[in-house]
């Protein structure tokens, strides 16, 4: 059993939900998922993996249970259902029962005490992850990219249907890139050749190998894919602008099986008949990610 701490970024707290949930994972607390496996190489929460240790009846009982030795300095925290806080009486037991050295600042390890069913006690280790595809990718994000983060993209690839992705308006590259850093097969095109010097070289950043293609949007150019794309889109959301997502997503619609887009929410009294829409998530900037897929 793995407990999963989701640190989610102010305005990603739906898209975070959508991804955890998606990933197979039981919610117990606004920001705790647990299940028997998760893959946080490919996550784009990684920061955190709270691995259970022990249970009791009582947080004692689960601090005596614990058999494990314990990295130091470390902090002690305890988490309840409205999230996660320090406690100096968890603390103060961890280090009598445990030893070791508590640090409120920079420590080795976190533990936990919490109980998520009033009745058990868990305490576990929470170790931050170094070596993640949100840290690979974070390389070129805050350098070359603003509309869409790492973190966002990450999450939106991982809740995508799982088919081949493509990505016709791929600008700096982030959603392919997030793409290939979880092992998907993926395409990508834009018709702007500022946006495919950027994202070439960031797919060098990464070490990559995924060719950038000179198409035009409104053309589709292979079949049988997931679209998976942030659709252009003006700040002002006028009219022109949110008729322009349409008319791009309805020229792919006869090509590929699904999608998993961010389009503008108005868009969504517009949508064809020749879709199925099975869910749609909250984003930011009176955006909407709308997942489905195509009826042939």
């Amino acid at each position: 059993m793995i407990w999963i701490y989701r640190n989610t970024p102010r305005g990603f707290e739906d898209l975070s939900s959508a991804e955890m949930k998606a990933a197979g994972l039981t919610q117990v607390s606004n920001r705790y998922f647990f299940g028997d496996s998760f893959d946080l190489q490919t996550s784009a929460y990684p920061q955190f993996l709270a691995r259970e240790v022990s249970r009791g009846s009582s947080a004692e009982e689960a601090m005596r249970n614990f058999k494990e030795d314990i990295p130091s300095p470390y902090r002690m925290e305890k988490v309840g259902k409205k999230g996660r806080c320090g406690s100096l009486t968890y603390a103060m037991l961890a280090e009598k029962i445990l030893g070791g050295v508590i640090r409120a600042s920079d420590p080795k390890s976190v533990i936990i005490v919490f109980t998520p069913d009033d009745k058990t006690w868990i305490a576990g280790f929470v170790a931050e992850e170094k070596k993640t595809a949100l840290n690979k990718l974070r390389t070129i994000t805050e350098r070359t990219c603003v509309s869409l983060s790492a973190q966002a993209a990450l999450a939106l690839v991982n809740i995508a249907p799982d088919e081949p992705i493509i990505d016709p308006c791929c600008g700096t590259g982030m959603i392919p890139l997030a793409a290939m850093l979880l092992g998907k097969k993926t395409y990508a095109s834009d018709n702007n050749y500022k946006m495919l010097g950027m994202s070439r070289k960031n797919r060098d950043i990464l070490n990559l190998n995924l060719e950038f293609m000179y198409k035009d949007a409104f053309e589709p150019w292979i079949e049988n894919c997931c679209l998976v794309c942030d659709l252009p889109a003006d700040r002002g959301w006028d009219t022109r602008t949110e008729d322009l997502s349409l008319k791009i997503f309805s020229s792919w619609i006869p090509h590929i099986k699904s999608f998993c887009i961010i389009a503008p929410t108005q868009i969504l009294k517009k949508l064809p008949n020749s879709i199925e829409v099975t869910q749609t998530v909250e984003f930011t900037a009176n955006r909407t990610i709308i997942l489905g897929k195509t009826i042939k």
